[in-house]
C-alpha cells in the first residue's frame, strides 16, 4: 500500500468514526435501545409466551396443534435474533441488569447464554474467518469454510448437504455444543476457562426445563403421544436451524470476502471490511426479521450499540466508504447472499490448490449491487 493509500485509508476511518459518533449527537440519541426496540423487545416476547399460552389453551387437533407449535418455534428464533444478540452484546440497555435479565431469554429456549457470549463475544467478533480463531468456521470439519481449513473427499458435496446439516443449528446447540464446551473445554477459547458452578447449574437446568415444557407439557396437558410431540419438535428446530444459519452465514462466509490467516494481518477496521458484506439492508422485512445481523459491517464497528439504529448507520458507512473509494459490499438482497456463499462451498468443495484469501474476491466484486 502506497502513503497516499495509507493517508486516505487513515483519514477515511477518522472520518467515519466521526460521522458514526455525530449521528448520535446532532440527533440526542442514546446508543442503546430507542423506541423501535422497546417496541421490538415487547413484540418478541409476547409472541413467544403468548403462544405457548394459545398452544396449551384448547383442544387442538394434531394438524392445529403442529402449526402453532412450528409458530411457537418461529417466536423464538425471532428472539434470538432481535433480544439475546442485542443483549448479549450489552447493546439494549445502558442497565447492566436489563441486558443480563433478557439475555436470559437465550436459557429460556434451551442455549447457554453464557457460552454464547464467550465464544461469540471472544471468538468471532475480533476474528472473523480466521480459521483456527473463529468458532463459526470450525463446523467440525463437516464444511470446509475457509481456504486454510483441511479439505475432506465429502465437502467436494458440502454445496449439496448445507440445506440438510444447516437444519440441525439450533439442535447442536441445544444438544451438543454447550456441553461439548462445558464438559470438555475443547475450543481454545474455552480451554483455560473455570466454569462457574452456577453456569453449570444455569445450563443443564434450562436445558430440562426447555424440554419440558416444550416435549413433557405438550404431552401431559394435550394428551398428544410422545412420538407426535417429537415429530413436531424436530420439525420446528429443522426450520428455525435453517432460518438462523441462513441469516447468520450469508454475511462473512461468501466467495467475494477475505480470509485472512491471521487477527494481525489487517488493522480491526480494515479486517471488518475485508471479511463483511452486508445484505438487504434497504428491505423493511429485513430489518425487522434480522435483528440487525443483515447491517453487519456496522455490527461489528458498532457491535455495543442497539441493532434498531443499523439502518442510519449503514447509510452513513455506505456514502462514506464511497466518498473515500474505499470498498464496502453489500448485496442488494438476500438470495444474492445465500448463492455467494454456496458458491463459496463449492468453490471449498473441489481438491485444494495454492490460493490466497484474496482468491475468493476478486474476480467477483462486479456481481454485487
Amino acid at each position: 500500500m502506497s502513503t497516499t493509500e495509507v493517508d486516505t485509508n487513515a483519514a477515511f476511518k477518522k472520518v467515519l468514526f466521526e460521522r458514526l459518533n455525530f449521528y448520535f449527537e446532532k440527533n440526542q440519541l442514546s446508543k442503546k435501545g430507542n423506541w423501535e426496540m422497546t417496541l421490538k423487545v415487547t413484540f418478541a416476547l409476547a409472541w413467544w409466551i403468548g403462544s405457548y399460552v394459545l398452544l396449551l389453551a384448547y383442544d387442538w387437533n394434531y394438524t392445529q396443534f403442529f402449526f402453532l407449535y412450528l409458530f411457537q418455534g418461529l417466536g423464538q428464533i425471532f428472539m434470538f435474533l432481535n433480544i439475546a444478540h442485542d443483549a448479549n452484546h450489552n447493546s439494549i440497555s445502558n442497565k447492566k441488569i436489563v441486558n443480563k435479565v433478557l439475555s436470559y431469554v437465550l436459557d429460556a429456549c434451551g442455549i447457554s447464554s453464557y457460552m454464547w457470549r464467550i465464544m461469540h463475544n471472544k471468538g468471532h467478533h475480533a476474528v472473523m474467518n480466521v480459521y483456527g480463531d473463529d468458532e463459526g468456521i470450525f463446523a467440525h470439519g463437516i464444511f470446509r469454510f475457509s481456504p486454510h481449513a483441511e479439505w475432506k473427499w465429502m465437502h467436494q458435496f458440502q454445496h449439496l448437504y448445507v440445506f440438510p446439516m444447516y437444519g440441525i443449528t439450533t439442535l447442536d446447540f441445544l444438544f451438543v455444543k454447550d456441553f461439548e464446551y462445558l464438559f470438555f473445554n475443547n475450543n481454545k477459547h474455552v480451554e483455560d476457562v473455570k466454569h462457574p458452578l452456577r453456569e453449570w447449574i444455569t445450563i443443564i437446568g434450562s436445558k430440562i426445563l426447555y424440554l419440558f415444557y416444550m416435549i413433557g407439557i405438550p404431552v401431559i396437558v394435550l394428551h398428544f403421544s410422545l412420538w407426535q410431540v417429537l415429530i413436531a419438535f424436530v420439525v420446528t428446530h429443522l426450520i428455525m436451524g435453517l432460518a438462523a444459519a441462513w441469516i447468520i452465514q450469508t454475511a462473512h462466509l461468501l466467495d467475494i470476502n477475505e480470509f485472512p490467516e491471521t487477527r494481525y494481518d489487517l488493522d480491526f477496521v480494515d479486517h471488518i471490511f475485508a471479511t463483511t458484506t452486508d445484505y438487504a439492508t434497504r428491505s423493511r422485512i429485513a430489518n425487522f426479521i434480522c435483528g440487525g445481523l443483515n447491517h453487519h459491517v456496522v455490527h461489528h464497528i458498532f457491535p455495543q450499540v442497539a441493532h434498531t439504529h443499523y439502518p442510519k448507520l449503514t447509510k452513513i458507512v455506505r456514502d462514506t466508504a464511497a466518498e473515500f473509494g474505499v470498498e464496502y459490499r453489500e448485496n442488494r438482497y438476500m438470495y444474492q447472499a445465500m448463492a455467494h456463499h454456496l458458491k463459496l462451498l463449492k468453490l471449498l468443495g473441489k481438491p485444494p490448490v495454492s490460493m490466497t484469501s484474496q482468491n475468493f474476491a476478486k474476480d467477483n466484486n462486479a456481481s454485487v449491487s
